[in-house]
Order: C-alpha cells, then structure tokens, then sequence
C-alpha cells in the first residue's frame, strides 16, 4: 500500500484501500448511514464522523467482528458494576456475584448477561466494499500529528473546554467524541491535498488493539457524494452471511468475552 506525505498539508497519507470489510445491517445496507446534523449530540456519534455521512470498514474479519462486539462488552460490564451495590450489602465480591448470576442466566438459556441473541447474526451481512481511488489520512502517523497543530492554527473544542494541549495519539484515538469529531471535520471541510483531490476519510488503528490473526487497521470513509445529492461511488463487491461457527466470529468472540447463539 502506497504511502507518502502531503506536500501541502504535511499530513500522512495512505493510498487505498482496494477494498475493505464492513459489517451492516441487512435492513439498511452498507451504505445507509444515520446522517449527522449540526444540532446532534456529538456524544451520541462514532469517532470521526462528521456532519453528513459517515461509514466505517476494516481491513479484515476478525477486526471488523472486534468493532462490532466490543461495545457489547462494553454494556455488559455495565450490568455488571451496576450490581456492586448489592455484592455490598450481601458481603461478597462482586466478581462472586456476578458468576452467580450469569451461571444462573446460562442455565436457563436468557439473552442476557454475556449472550448475543441469534437474531443479531441473522439480521447482518459482512460487505465487502471497494472505495474509490484516493487518499486516506492516516490518523496515527507522527507527521499528522505534527501538521494537525498548523491546520488548526488555535485550540480545539473538547469535553473539558477549548484546549491548545499538543495533541497526542491518545486524543486522536480517544473517547472525547467532541475533540475526534471536531479534528474530523476540519480535515474533512478545509483540507485539499496537494493534488488538488480530497481526502477520502481517515485511517486508523482499533482502539481495542491489533489481534494476533488480524491487523487491527479501520476506515472512517465520508459520503461526500451522496451528502452533495450524488450517486456513491464507493461499491459492494461481495457479501456473505455471518455464520456461528466462522474462525473469525468465534475468535471475537472470546477476546470479547461473548458468547452468540
């Protein structure tokens, strides 16, 4: 994969990808996106999205299955501390009672605790998406960083107020949605390269690390086309239902401490 830097913005850039893997929702399609609007709470957003449309695919299975069931994990750690004022009152680790209770959910086949129903495997396909030729941004790059304080030219909105911190990968790859989505849409509105195209979007790393069989490596593509009432030129080159028993679903699965029916 081609990589090289903007001569005129500084920034790190990453030709491709050819094609990607996104998994979606068979109702919707892979590019159906909730639009965003200005008035949104941008908390309620994905990390680089901006206003308009915004997709998300990775370069293979296993990350894309990483993405999808990690906010899972996410809401099942939240059942779980929302029951620490109980293990308080009855005197026992939390830890004790939770294993308790998902023993006892498991015995009786609910679709709580760590389960996913089957519903949510029968209901998505994994797409696999050729982009248009381009240039992606690569988010993570030290040369980005770099050129992302001369593009700003001031401080930028976060969770916390206006901030002139040097930005760091940590804020880039973070949790503050106002300071990722803002960075996003200063790239994505007032960036032009140095071959008078515009970037694609934004490559960068999972935030829940590379796996040992996959390579951890994401898109974040924007539907200029469709936001300006044009046709996507981005296509669907194949899909394929998510199957139980596929290596990649099971091995996400188990780094997610998941278990799918």
């Amino acid at each position: 994969m081609q990589r090289r830097i903007c001569s005129k913005t500084g920034l790190a850039l990453t030709a491709g990808p050819v094609s990607a893997l996104r998994i979606a929702r068979e109702s919707y399609g892979p590019f159906d996106p909730l639009p965003r609007d200005a008035s949104s709470d941008v908390e309620d957003w994905s990390r680089y999205d901006t206003v308009g449309r915004t997709i998300y695919a990775s370069a293979d299975k296993l990350t894309a299955f990483m993405e999808l069931l990690a906010p899972y994990r996410t809401d099942i750690n939240g059942e779980r501390r929302a029951l620490q004022p109980l293990a308080d009152f009855m005197g026992v680790p939390l830890e004790d009672l939770w294993r308790d209770i998902v023993s006892e959910w498991d015995a009786a086949g609910t679709m709580k605790a760590s389960w996913l129903p089957r519903i949510f495997r029968e209901g998505r396909s994994i797409y696999t998406v050729q982009f248009p030729k381009g240039w992606w941004i690569d988010i993570t790059a030290s040369e980005t960083i770099s050129a992302l304080a001369d593009i700003s030219q001031g401080a930028w909105s976060t969770a916390q107020g206006m901030s002139d911190e040097p930005l760091t990968l940590s804020h880039l790859t973070g949790d503050d949605r106002l300071l990722t989505t803002s960075i996003a849409t200063v790239l994505r509105e007032d960036v032009s390269l140095d071959d008078g195209t515009l970037p694609l979007g934004i490559e960068f790393i999972s935030k829940h690390g590379k796996p040992h069989n996959g390579t951890g490596t994401c898109w974040a593509y924007w539907m200029r086309d469709v936001d300006n009432g044009l046709d996507e030129t981005a296509i669907v080159t194949a899909s394929s239902p998510i199957e139980e028993d596929d290596k990649d679903f099971v091995a996400a699965q188990v780094l997610c401490k998941i278990k799918s029916r």
